[in-house]
Parts: C-alpha cells; structure tokens; sequence
C-alpha cells in the first residue's frame, strides 16, 4: 500500500458531515491500494550547506482503545492483529483527544500522515486530521498515506482468543510461551492454517492491498514486521516522502541557516507492535542488547503521541540514528532533559521516544515539563487493563497451536515485501 496523495485539510472539512468525511477518507485509501505498487522516485536526500542530512520529526500514535484492547465495561483484551475491529466510544474520545492535542501542541506542520489499512487506525488518523481543520494551510497535512505494512503485527492462530484465557493456560499454552509471544522480538505465534477460515477470509479482504495473497501472513514475530514491512516503508516510502518536504522547506526559506537541519514531520497512525517495530528499526535494536530489551517491555498506551526523531547517515536507504526530541530545547530550562521522561524510562538514550506534551514544540514552555516525573508513560505504566469475567456460555471452543518450530517458520514466513 505504498500510496501518496495531496492531501488537505481545509475549514470546510470541519464543517462537513463525520459519515462522509470517513467514507471519503476509506475510497481514498481503497483506490491507495490498489497502486502501492508504484514506488517514488529514487530522490537522493538533500544535504544542508553544512552536509549533513536533514533530522526528520516522526509523531507517532497508535490508535485509540478499539472494542478488543479490553479498555471499557464488558469488553475483554483479545489477541487483534489483522482483525479489522472497529474503535470503542473509549477510543472514539480518545482519537478525538489525540486530534485536539496535536493542534493545540505542534505548529510545526505536518507534511505527511501515514496510516495502515485496518479501519481502528484510519479512524484515529481521521480525527486526528480533524484537529487541523481550522489551523493556517502550512500547519495542515500536506499528503495521505495508507500502507498495508504500518498493520499491526499478525498474531496467527491466537487471533480472536481474549488474552487472559490463553496466558492462564485454558487452551494448553504454556504461560512463558504466550508471554513471549506477546512481548519477545524474535517469537513467532502458532501459525493461521491455509483451510482456516480466518486465513481464508484475511486474503479475500487484504491481497488486493498487499500485492497478493503472498504478503498476507499467516502470523508474524516483531522482528519479522521489522525486517518485512517497517524496513521497507521506512525506506522506500516515508524516508522519500519526508527528504522532499525538507527540500521543499530549505527552497522557501529565505535564512538557510536557521532551517540547516529542517528536515520533514510525519504523523505515524499505527498500532502498538508496527510501531514497536519502527522504534526497533530507528534505533537499531538488534545491535544492542540492551535497547532491545527495553524496546520489548516498552508498553505504548492508545492516544498518546509520541515523538521520535530521525536523521539518515548515508546516501543509501536504511542507514539512521535517533536524536533526542528534546536536545535542541533543554538549555536555559530548570528541568534538564534527564528529568523528562521518554516512554521507557527517564534517562534512556537507547530509546528517546518522548511524549509531545512534554516538548516545547510551538514556542515556550508547557507547563508540563515541571510535573514530567508524573507522566503516565513511566515503566510502571500498566500493560493490561482490567478484564471483566467472561460468563460461562460465551468460552471459545477453538484452540490455538500450542507451540512451533520458531527457525523453520521464519524461514518460512519471511514473505518478500516489494
């Protein structure tokens, strides 16, 4: 789903019925779909006069709470991946949230804002497009982007189980198993049989979106998201799109020195482990123990944008590094930067994921960062949420492999992504 389109928001959207608005920006991402397969122009990156590449501001969100994340009476955590399930009001209130925050805390503007093609995530990318209906037309997203590869991490057979029911060993899964089929980069879940009905259903709705039924997985370990379609995306589609908007900023500006540096900011509307997976591949994770760790306990909360900020290091794609958001903004501050938290802890250079509303984006500086030590984003933020008990008509029948060859099904699953 490699797709771009001029995009704009403009103060007519915001005065236009929701239903069409959702129904424009669904057939945008249909016909999207169906011509990913043109890729951009091979552009080279456009150095500044200093030679240097320009740093790229990534806003990610994941989407708001959906009816299977668990977050509101009645409904329970369920394993989701390609599931297409709709927001709950939880995460309608939240998408709308997220919408607002960014309008009120990034001025910057947004050049292109990329989304996957499962509707939870394009719901939230809606609201959040929303939120800059009634901003200057510099401040409003420039392109549109859906992209079967920003989906969720495919969870095979475990998906549809409620979470709890698999992890307390109902169906014969050994709890350690599942853990790390949750949270383990390299774990790969028991695998969707081709004559599954799921299987059957996921490739009569998403071949046409991923260049065929080749690129629909039959499930999926984080690590084969990153290498299979993070990499890619980040290489072929979002890195370009973003060296661009640089270009475009660096020819209008008339003091080339004070936007040296400018590079492009992309709004990333994805799910948790897509995103776990593009903060892996940024930070090259697999080069170090220890951020790979952390990156697999790190828990991202639905409606909360993060901000991550990029530069790339070679004229050849898939070479970055990461730069702490907040490096530009800390001198003359009371708080210094190790006091501000990052979404795993509050002094982690391995991952300086940091929330926007903790970044003096738009000129001074919020009030937040003196209670930075109480955000919600600490290492004791909760990975589950609540489960309401599960009456005793409704328990699933199905059972889910109990374990795989993790070596052979990667070297089986590892799907070419054009």
């Amino acid at each position: 789903m490699k797709t771009s389109s001029s995009w704009r928001c403009s103060i007519m959207v915001g005065r236009m019925d929701l239903g069409v608005v959702v129904l424009f920006l669904v057939l945008l991402g249909s016909c999207h779909g169906l011509s990913h397969h043109n890729h951009l122009d091979a552009t080279p990156p456009h150095k500044s006069p200093s030679n240097q590449f320009p740093i790229h501001t990534l806003i990610l969100c994941r989407h708001g709470d959906s009816i299977w994340n668990g977050g509101e009476p009645g409904c329970q955590e369920t394993f989701t991946g390609w599931s297409d399930v709709p927001l709950s009001q939880k995460g309608i209130k939240e998408a709308k949230a997220t919408g607002e925050q960014l309008s009120a805390l990034y001025s910057l503007g947004i050049d292109v804002c990329c989304t996957s093609i499962l509707s939870r995530a394009q719901l939230t990318a809606h609201y959040c497009l929303w939120g800059f209906a009634e901003k200057p037309n510099h401040e409003q997203p420039r392109q549109y982007v859906t992209d079967y590869r920003l989906n969720e991490r495919h969870y095979g057979a475990l998906q549809g189980f409620v979470k709890q029911d698999v992890e307390n060993g109902i169906y014969g899964n050994d709890p350690k198993q599942v853990r790390d089929w949750r949270r383990a980069w390299y774990a790969i879940p028991p695998l969707l049989q081709d004559e599954d009905p799921r299987r059957i259903q996921e490739i009569q709705k998403f071949q046409h979106f991923c260049d065929g039924p080749e690129n629909v997985p039959r499930g999926e370990s984080l690590a084969m998201v990153a290498t299979d379609r993070i990499q890619p995306f980040l290489d072929e589609r979002l890195t370009p799109l973003l060296n661009q908007a640089a270009l475009r900023k660096q020819q209008l500006c008339v003091d080339s020195s004070s936007s040296e540096h400018a590079g492009g900011t992309g709004l990333v509307v994805a799910h948790a482990n897509s995103l776990r997976a593009l903060i892996g591949i940024l930070c090259r994770v697999e080069e170090n123990p220890s951020a790979l760790q952390k990156l697999e306990a790190m828990k991202i909360p639905t409606g909360v944008p993060l901000v991550l900020k990029y530069q790339q290091t070679d004229d050849q794609p898939g070479k970055y590094r990461v730069l702490d958001a907040l490096a530009d903004y800390t001198d003359g501050l009371a708080t210094t930067i190790n006091e501000i938290p990052t979404l795993f802890q509050n002094n982690d250079a391995d991952l300086p994921v940091r929330p926007l509303s903790c970044l003096p984006f738009g000129g001074g500086t919020p009030t937040v960062l003196a209670t930075a030590a109480a955000s919600p984003l600490s290492p004791t933020y909760p990975l589950t949420k609540t489960y309401n008990e599960r009456s005793a008509n409704s328990k699933d029948t199905r059972t889910p492999t109990a374990s795989v060859d993790e070596t052979k099904v990667h070297e089986e699953q590892s799907m070419p992504v054009k």
